[in-house]
């Protein structure tokens, strides 16, 4: 898609799934002038696209208020919460807020 079509995709979002805790997140590149990105959750996402101005910072907080219902009945110790938290963190960082 990027080097075919770089002048219609604005960046290229990589979901990495994995049945493994913590697996590796491959870092970010530019093919064409147009990132490609990988994340583990949709907040990792929504974060990286509000920091590329893709999103605003309301669309984030919407993404991790989702995401957190989601996991309701998930058990707080579980790897889903895990990525999640860390990348609320990174949220957080990125519209420099507290979200309680």
């Amino acid at each position: 898609m990027l080097r075919e079509y770089p002048e219609l995709v604005k960046a290229v979002f990589l979901h990495v799934v994995s049945d493994e805790p913590n697996p590796p997140i491959p870092a970010p590149k530019l093919i064409n002038g147009r990132p490609l990105l990988f994340f583990r959750t949709y907040v990792g996402a929504a974060t990286m696209a509000t920091e590329l101005g893709l999103m605003d910072g309301d669309a984030l907080l919407r993404v991790v208020q989702s995401a957190e219902g989601k996991l309701k009945e998930e058990p707080r110790t579980s790897d889903k919460w895990m990525d999640l938290e860390k990348d609320i963190a990174k949220a957080v960082r990125t519209l420099n807020i507290s979200i309680v």
